[in-house]
């Protein structure tokens, strides 16, 4: 059993070797259908359907992350999600969304208006716990100060960002954020890259749920129960290979920012 792991490890670690590596701080294509591991997805009758691919991140202090990018179908209400091809059809951004309370009025108001579904192309960008029980570095720091751990290494992630621009000028930001449930560290919740993160409503979600027989007020419009990431919204991309392929990325670490 311990050789069949072994083996399994070598096999993962032969994997990530053969792909594309950035840094911190380098703009490239977020995808690349020439990347290697690169696989554009095709539906039944031959129209695109999506794509995965993987790129290394060179972070220098905690060597390289093995991250994964994916845009796979999925159907989402139109208040949960900002779609940058196609501003309309998603959540409308605004100055609103820069007030707390402004901010919870518009989005009790966005779930009525606009409660209806879309289907596109979630993006999901990813690290497993596999991937990060691979990397070196992160292990050995582990080894070395007997007082770190797992949650130190988690906090230091929590300050690397990806931005992502459009060819319209827009450009989006997520923080790297661990999922305890599935057990993947995530960038997953994008807010403007203008703004920074808009102020995060969750924390009303409670009281409003028990007051919402009585009053027009907020629930938690990612429809996922105490998972709150409310600072932001999903990335829904549209079923055109082409545009997707015009989205520039960039990750950064910013140690200063909370």
């Amino acid at each position: 059993m311990a050789e069949e792991k072994q083996q399994h490890i070598r096999e993962k670690e032969q994997y990530w070797r053969n792909i594309e590596t950035v840094q911190l701080g380098q703009e490239f294509p977020l995808f690349d259908t020439d990347r290697n591991r690169t696989q554009v997805r095709y539906s039944d009758d031959g129209s695109f359907a999506g794509l995965k691919s993987s790129i290394r991140l060179e972070t220098g202090f905690l060597g390289k992350l093995n991250i994964s990018i994916s845009a796979a179908p999925y159907t989402k209400s139109r208040y949960a999600v900002v779609t940058p091809f196609d501003p309309k059809q998603g959540y409308p951004v605004d100055t609103d969304d820069l007030s707390f309370h402004r901010r919870v009025v518009k989005i009790s108001k966005m779930r009525h208006e606009l409660a209806d579904a879309i289907e596109g192309l979630y993006l999901f960008v990813f690290i497993t716990d596999e991937d990060l029980s691979l990397n070196g570095r992160m292990q050995a720091l582990l080894q070395e100060n007997a007082t770190l751990t797992g949650s130190d290494i988690a906090s230091m992630l929590h300050h690397l960002f990806l931005t992502l621009k459009f060819p319209n000028g827009s450009s989006v930001t997520a923080r790297a954020m661990y999922d305890t449930h599935q057990r993947l560290l995530l960038f997953r919740t994008f807010f403007p890259s203008d703004t920074g993160p808009l102020p995060n409503v969750g924390s009303v979600q409670s009281s409003a749920q028990k007051t919402a027989s009585r009053h027009s007020t907020i629930q938690n419009f990612n429809e996922e129960p105490g998972n709150v990431r409310s600072e932001g919204f999903d990335i829904l991309l549209p079923f055109d290979l082409a545009k997707l392929k015009t989205i520039q990325s960039t990750f950064l670490f910013l140690p200063n920012l909370d």
